[in-house]
């Protein structure tokens, strides 16, 4: 029998499609290869879920091989090592970048102290405080002697405390005198009227009051601080092994430099105690800076020239702006300030000179001269002094002092505990 065309073509389709239907019903090898695999991994995620519920502290590495877990744990240590290097870096960067901070800005109302209120001027204490003033007498110290009191009204003078010690730092504040006793390396206090003084603390090499606060440098270079009723001791700072130098206060802070041996380092501490000391300045070369003082946000300093000699410079406390006031032929004392002027040494025909400066009018002064100065011993003994009215120049073969309302030549001079013209 004969088939119809669309018949045989009906027939074709038919067969095709129960050809396709055929094949998907067979599954080939790759299929079955990926089904096992997808089987495998549900069954190890369901079973390490089930270990970690059952057992939590279960360490999972122990099912692997040792070579997968060694590319594993290698791999975790060399990002842990980056990372921690990375870090570290980022720390110390931070670090240095906090330690090479200044603290060189306060607001000017910290520096506004009250000069009454200083036992002495820190230039005349640097310089070896032989003699200072309250306004109504001055004091000195005479080597051997002990302390005088001069009455600048008629020029009279007494012994008001007898000893042979050596003895420095001298302050007046208040009703007593404060000191240090070198030979016994103790910080006295002596009630005006009185002739026996008091030791408040031991081991001490220099002092400075101002207010109600006793600041004090110990031998073993540790700064402290005490109220001058309670006399209880804080350390503010300790520089072991380095020379600690008091700079000077604000009326919360304390300013000191600490020599290292080469380099002089400048730092500033709450007068509390609560914070950390932190520097305020770079370091200098003592031997081209030195004998920094600060008076009410005030930096004085003495700068080595080519041609060397020195200048006296002022410097305001955060400011880059320097001022050379003065040059002078020698380094030795330290700048005092008295309100607008400066006192200062020289070296002039074999003698110390004591000179003042009118930092208003620029006007210069010979206020002093020394005897002639024979010998190293004599130029490293020789110091000045200022006391209000008048000024001093001590030590080197000198005890002389001259007020500074008349002539430089119209000069006393102290001998065998007298005074004389």
């Amino acid at each position: 029998m004969k088939q119809d065309y669309f018949n045989e073509e009906i027939t074709d389709i038919e067969q095709k499609s129960k050809k396709r239907k055929k094949k998907k019903g067979k599954m080939t090898f790759g299929k079955f290869i990926l089904l096992v695999i997808s089987l495998a991994v549900a069954a190890l995620a369901s079973f390490i879920i089930t270990v970690k519920i059952l057992v939590p502290d279960y360490d999972l590495k122990q099912l692997l091989p040792q070579k997968v877990v060694d590319i594993i744990e290698g791999d975790n240590k060399e990002n842990a090592e980056a990372s921690s290097t990375e870090l570290t870096t980022k720390a110390t960067t931070q670090t240095e970048t906090t330690t090479q901070k200044l603290l060189n800005y306060f607001d000017s109302k910290e520096f506004k102290t009250d000069d009454s209120k200083a036992g002495n001027q820190l230039g005349n204490l640097l310089n070896g405080g032989k003699v200072g003033t309250d306004y109504n007498y001055i004091y000195h110290i005479s080597k051997g002697k002990g302390i005088y009191r001069f009455v600048p009204s008629y020029e009279g003078y007494s012994r008001i405390y007898k000893t042979d010690h050596k003895l420095s730092s001298m302050n007046l504040r208040g009703d007593y005198i404060y000191f240090v006793d070198e030979t016994k390396s103790k910080l006295k206090k002596l009630a005006k009227g009185a002739s026996k003084p008091k030791t408040i603390a031991e081991d001490v090499k220099f002092t400075y009051v101002y207010d109600s606060d006793i600041y004090y440098i110990t031998n073993e270079n540790a700064l402290c601080i005490m109220d001058v009723k309670k006399l209880e001791p804080t350390t503010l700072y300790f520089a072991a092994d380095s020379e600690l130098t008091l700079m000077g206060v604000s009326k919360h802070r304390v300013f000191f430099t600490v020599n290292n041996g080469s380099e002089l380092e400048f730092y500033t501490i709450d007068n509390k105690g609560e914070e950390k000391a932190t520097k305020f300045r770079e370091n200098e070369n003592p031997e081209e800076r030195d004998k920094f003082v600060m008076e009410n946000g005030f930096i004085y300093y003495i700068e080595k020239n080519d041609d060397n000699d020195y200048s006296i410079v002022r410097q305001k406390y955060g400011s880059e702006k320097v001022f050379a006031l003065k040059n002078t032929k020698t380094n030795r004392s330290y700048p005092i300030t008295d309100k607008n002027r400066l006192f200062y040494s020289t070296i002039k025909d074999n003698q110390l000179v004591l000179k003042e400066y009118n930092m208003n009018s620029k006007k210069t002064k010979i206020m002093l001269r020394s005897n002639d100065l024979d010998s190293e011993s004599d130029k490293n003994m020789a110091q000045i002094f200022h006391g209000g009215e008048y000024d001093f120049i001590i030590g080197g073969g000198s005890y002389k002092a001259s007020s500074n309302m008349t002539s430089s030549n119209n000069v006393m001079k102290f001998y065998k505990g007298n005074w004389s013209y």
